[in-house]
């Protein structure tokens, strides 16, 4: 990733602005398993705040844990702050994992087409969630999680757009930035809260 985070400046001298004003984003990388993914699902379209203190009760009651998952009662699940449907993500994931359905520690051994080819039928897991898997835990330096609101701010603001790109919108000005848009986000995502925090302190 440090070599495609190089090379997107020198597509985009944007990126090269971001760095001289921020430096390069925070290693960020997570562990390609099965509690990685839970963590993303868990993350799905809520603050970062929120996500964390789910993701934080689980652990400290030994809850990610295949068998323990895909034994839990939704209500059981739902008493650490997820909903009825990402507990039943999480479930059938973790019933996957268990019954050998899905091998989350081959996924690196695939390309990116073949890696959404395999998560994608799951329940639960949407482009989103693969995109953020690849980058974080694969290190994809090309996934783009064209959806993700936080990264349509960044770019909004990055290149004085009046309103946030959509999903179309933010597909078409990826392919910029491709071979390396993995690395793109990664800047976009640090350039986003640097900004954010910057505000909050005026």
């Amino acid at each position: 990733m440090l070599a495609a985070f190089h090379n997107i400046k020198k597509i985009d001298g944007r990126f090269k602005k971001i760095f001289y004003e921020y430096g390069l984003p925070k290693n960020q990388a997570i562990k390609k398993n099965f509690e990685s993914i839970v963590k993303i699902i868990i993350g799905q379209q809520i603050s970062t705040n929120v996500a964390k203190k789910i993701y934080e009760r689980l652990i400290q009651n030994n809850m990610i844990n295949e068998k323990i998952l895909s034994e839990a009662s939704i209500e059981e699940l739902k008493y650490f702050g997820l909903s009825s449907q990402k507990s039943f993500y999480i479930k059938n994931l973790a019933t996957l994992s268990l019954n050998n359905q899905l091998d989350i520690y081959s996924l690196d051994k695939l390309t990116s087409e073949e890696v959404t080819d395999v998560l994608l039928p799951i329940k639960g897991i949407g482009q989103w969630t693969i995109n953020n898997f690849k980058i974080f835990a694969l290190q994809d330096v090309n996934a783009w999680p064209s959806a993700d609101l936080a990264l349509q701010e960044a770019v909004k603001i990055l290149m004085n757009l009046i309103k946030r790109p959509n999903q179309i919108e933010m597909e078409k000005l990826g392919k910029n930035w491709e071979p390396y848009r993995g690395a793109a986000a990664l800047f976009l995502w640090h350039f986003y809260n640097k900004v954010k925090s910057k505000s909050a302190k005026l």
